[in-house]
């Protein structure tokens, strides 16, 4: 089958799992605004930083780095390296993750306090902690059949989890109701566990399934899954632990950086509203609104362009090892030149309809503002994730993070100070602001790089 016809056919199921995924998503949100109040919503958001921080340190890297090595040693009929590259991957994800998870579990109050500033977070980090193993786990999985471009499996532990999440919210919202015990933030993070210990435990299934299934009808009577025959240990560890650790180590490293500056960026919004005049308990609500209800509603449409991005990595990677940059070319023209046009209708969409969609699905003038703020980045966030999954899947990843970096510091610069004199109209001029910068960086060093 064609790149074309493989990218166009994993794109359209990935945005289905992902459509179905963000729809469920969305009414989620929209019930949890409802059972927990915009201060609850902002205290549970706020811990959604230190997870993002604890998946880069246990998986992001690496599952980028078992895509393209799938991708690439596929393309050099090599099927048993890349579950052998998959399965030292996973080993040293779920090391890391075991690790992370520990340190959440014993120090929780000492990440509420100094790195969150609120207490409240404590007990949910807590409840998190158990969940980190299960999620690397889940995504490194998810890296190795983006590696194959098969995506059904990862489409589908897309919309379990999103069920998962919302279906245990429900059930524990209604037993405490006929309890009569007050509902709190708490409820959200056991919906977030159930959620990825459903969503890992099924692609676990799933792989062994394929696997094994594959090894019957494949494999030479006597050959070994993974690990070559004979083994021998210097060999194995040049092939496999070697190119895991050069290159997942630096790529994890950048993306805990750019993370580390994220998270700081997300504290100092509530701190910076505070420093203008806001209350606390104000500035959690507007956070609340900003984060778990116009942000969430923004970037609804982005199940395409998320989707086209995870599978032009692996695709990319693929054409760059065959040297066919006249087909590389083109499909970087057309992926580019579709995020592009449609981020321009969903721009045009939310901000003819902003106030409708805020006051309809939110009842909150705020969250209408905010749309209509916010659409204004729409092209550039849509386009952004296409542009750095090609430069990942070019080797390029140092670049990446550089321009990662640059445009999260833009933000940050805007939110200490712009936003004590402008309010949250600070942010949404950083956040343009940074876009533009990171879509003229990612477009630069493309086309350096094809040029070179």
């Amino acid at each position: 089958m064609s790149q074309k016809k493989l990218l166009l056919q994993g794109a359209v199921l990935l945005t289905l799992a992902g459509v179905i995924g963000r729809i469920i998503s969305f009414f989620y949100r929209i019930f949890l605004s409802q059972i927990i109040g915009a201060e609850g919503v902002g205290v549970y958001q706020l811990i959604f930083p230190v997870y993002a921080l604890a998946i880069c340190l246990s998986s992001s890297g690496i599952q980028t780095c078992i895509s393209r090595e799938v991708s690439s040693r596929h393309a050099l009929n090599d099927p048993r390296g890349a579950r052998t590259f998959f399965l030292c991957g996973t080993c040293l994800s779920l090391a890391c993750a075991f690790l992370v998870s520990a340190f959440l579990f014993f120090f929780h109050d000492l990440l509420a306090i100094r790195f969150v500033h609120e207490p409240r977070t404590a007990g949910l980090l807590y409840l998190l902690s158990p969940a980190i193993p299960f999620a690397a786990l889940h995504a490194c999985i998810s890296g190795y059949y983006f590696g194959l471009k098969k995506t059904a499996i990862p489409a589908a532990s897309q919309i379990l989890e999103n069920l998962l999440r919302f279906l245990t919210v429900f059930i524990i919202y209604r037993i405490a109701l006929e309890k009569q015990r007050p509902i709190t933030p708490t409820i959200a993070v056991y919906g977030l566990i159930t959620e990825e210990i459903g969503a890992a435990l099924f692609s676990l299934t799933a792989f062994v399934l394929y696997t094994f299934q594959n090894s019957c009808g494949l494999s030479i009577p006597g050959q070994r899954l993974f690990f070559p025959a004979p083994f021998r240990i210097a060999a194995f560890y040049h092939e496999y632990v070697s190119p895991l650790f050069c290159t997942a180590f630096p790529l994890t490293l950048s993306r805990v950086l750019v993370n580390l500056l994220q998270t700081l960026e997300a504290f100092l919004i509530p701190i910076q509203l505070q420093a203008g005049g806001m209350t606390s308990r104000a500035s959690l609500s507007v956070y609340g609104v900003l984060t778990g209800m116009a942000l969430p509603l923004l970037l609804f449409p982005t199940a395409l362009s998320s989707s086209l991005a995870t599978l032009l990595l692996p695709i990319v990677s693929e054409l760059q090892a065959k040297k066919n940059t006249e087909a590389l070319l083109r499909m970087i023209r057309k992926s580019c030149g579709a995020c592009l046009a449609f981020g321009l209708l969903v721009f045009l969409f939310f901000f003819s309809f902003s106030r409708s969609l805020g006051l309809f699905l939110f009842h909150n003038t705020l969250a209408a503002d905010f749309i209509r703020a916010l659409s204004w980045s729409c092209p550039l966030i849509f386009l952004s994730p296409t542009l750095l999954a090609i430069l990942n899947g070019l080797g390029k990843s140092s670049r990446v993070f550089l321009h990662n970096t640059a445009s999260v510091l833009v933000r940050i610069g805007f939110i200490l100070l712009a936003m004590p004199r402008f309010g949250i109209s600070g942010f949404f001029y950083g956040l343009l602001v940074s876009q533009l910068l990171l879509f003229f960086l990612s477009l630069h060093t493309i086309r350096k790089t094809l040029s070179d």
